[in-house]
C-alpha cells in the first residue's frame, strides 16, 4: 500500500497548502506573511514528496511531527475540534510515510545511491537532522512572521532557510548555521536581547490564548538539527591527524 499511503500523505499536505494559502489571501493583513510562509513550507513538503527527492520523506515527517504536537495542547486547553483535526491529520502523515518500503522510494532509491552515495552513518545523521528541521522550520516562520518581525527575526528566518538548503545539499556548514540560528532565537525568547519576541501559534491569541507566548523559545528548537552532528564533530577534532609528507 505504498502508493496509497503516499497519496494520503500528499492529500493532507495539499489541503494545508490550500488552507494556509487561502487564509493568507482572505484573512487579516497582519496574518498574511505567516500564513503565506506556512503555505510555502507545506508546499515544499508536498512538492518534494511528489517529486521523490531523497530528503522529502524526512522533511514531510518532520512537518507531521510539528502538527502532531498540537495534540499535547489538548491536555491544557481541553477538547478543541480544530486541534484534534490538525494533530490527527499530521500524525497520519507521519504514519503513512513510515516503513522500509516507503524509504526505498526516497533515500534508498537507486537514483539517490548513484548521485549521493551516502554511507549508512551519514544517512542516519541526515535523517535525524532533516526531520528536526521539518519540525522546527514552521516554528521559525511563526517566530519571524507572526509578530511584527524586526530585522533580527527576519534575519533568523533568512539564515534558517539558507541553512536548510545547505543541509539537504550535504554542506557541512548547513547544520552549523541552523544550530546558530536556533541559539539566537532561543536567546531572544529568553530576553537576552531585550524584551522577548511575543508571538502566537497559527490560530492567533484571540482564538487560543493558551498558545500565546515567547515565540523565540519555540524557534530555538532548531538547535536539535545540530545535535546529531555534535558527536562526529568531536570525534573528528580529537582524532590524530597525520602530518603531510614532503617529497
Amino acid at each position: 500500500m505504498i502508493g496509497t499511503r503516499r497519496a494520503i500523505a500528499l492529500l493532507i499536505l495539499s489541503f494545508f497548502v490550500i488552507q494556509f494559502g487561502m487564509t493568507a489571501w482572505l484573512g487579516p493583513d497582519e496574518l498574511f506573511a505567516v500564513n503565506l510562509g506556512l503555505a510555502l513550507c507545506y508546499g515544499l513538503a508536498f512538492f518534494g514528496l511528489a517529486a521523490e527527492w531523497f530528503w522529502a520523506r524526512w522533511f514531510a515527517m518532520g512537518v507531521g511531527n510539528f502538527g502532531s504536537l498540537m495534540l499535547l495542547v489538548l491536555v491544557k486547553v481541553g477538547f478543541e475540534p480544530i486541534f484534534v483535526f490538525f494533530g490527527v491529520t499530521h500524525l497520519l502523515v507521519v504514519l503513512c510515510l513510515m516503513g522500509e518500503g516507503m524509504a526505498a522510494k526516497y533515500e534508498y532509491s537507486e537514483k539517490t545511491a548513484e548521485r549521493w552515495n551516502f554511507q549508512e552513518d551519514s544517512m542516519a545523521l541526515m535523517r535525524r537532522a532533516v526531520k528536526s528541521a521539518g519540525s522546527t522550520l514552521p516554528l521559525l516562520i511563526l517566530y519571524a512572521l507572526a509578530p511584527r518581525g524586526e530585522w533580527l527575526q527576519l534575519t533568523m528566518l533568512a539564515t534558517g532557510v539558507l541553512g536548510f538548503i545547505a543541509l539537504v545539499r550535504g554542506k557541512t556548514w548547513g547544520p552549523l548555521l541552523l544550530g546558530a540560528t536556533g541559539a539566537v532565537c532561543l536567546l531572544d525568547g529568553l530576553g537576552v536581547f531585550g524584551p522577548p519576541t511575543i508571538g502566537f501559534m497559527i490560530f492567533g491569541p484571540d482564538a487560543v490564548p493558551a498558545l500565546y507566548g515567547k515565540a523565540g523559545v519555540f524557534a530555538g528548537g532548531l538547535l536539535l538539527v545540530l545535535v546529531p552532528f555534535l558527536a562526529p564533530m568531536v570525534r573528528y577534532l580529537r582524532a590524530p591527524h597525520r602530518a603531510p609528507r614532503l617529497g
